[in-house]
């Protein structure tokens, strides 16, 4: 029973960070670059970007230690699925603790000398590296729920799936 509800959290968890990234990496942020202007958007994004990052590793934590847990409990397969997590979870704090407010002091120097290149080139460079590795969470939180949606049917040993009768054409 306990690793049933285990799983159920893993789930959800799963689906609300590939949901919340995949809105905030397609929707969000290209949304507000296109109706806002750079400028604007990018004092918006500065915003929104930092929590973000954090619920990203916050959840990639929750992720590991209940795979950690399930790993002990159940009898499902949780080693690749845990060292995945444990990827993402580094790849997750990178972009929390350091890249992000990295980024986010390099756009505020940016911003006080608009016209120094080497600070341009610093900022556009530091906001790459970011997007990359949140391009990477998100495929990666895409494959992990792939993952879960292919171990959503489990049958009893010995059971199999009934098959499906063609429908007769009249």
């Amino acid at each position: 029973m306990i690793p049933r509800i285990l799983w159920l959290v893993y789930g959800y968890l799963l689906v609300f960070l590939t949901g919340g990234s995949l809105l905030m990496t397609l929707f969000v942020a290209p949304t507000l670059f296109a109706r806002l202007g750079v400028q604007k958007a990018g004092e918006t994004v500065s915003a929104l970007f930092p929590g973000y990052f954090h619920l990203l590793f916050t959840g990639a934590l929750v992720e590991v230690i209940l795979l950690g847990i399930l790993s002990r409990l159940s009898s499902r397969q949780t080693k690749p699925l845990l060292w995945g997590w444990a990827g993402g979870l580094f790849l997750a704090g990178a972009l929390a603790l350091y890249l992000g407010p990295h980024a986010l002091e390099l756009k505020r120097l940016h911003d006080l000398m608009p016209g120094d290149p080497s600070r341009a080139a610093a900022f556009a460079t530091a906001h790459r590296i970011t997007f990359i590795i949140n391009v990477i969470l998100l495929l990666g939180l895409l494959g992990a729920t792939l993952s879960l949606l292919s171990h959503t049917v489990i049958l009893p040993e010995g059971k199999a799936l009934p098959e499906r009768r063609p429908e007769s054409g009249g």
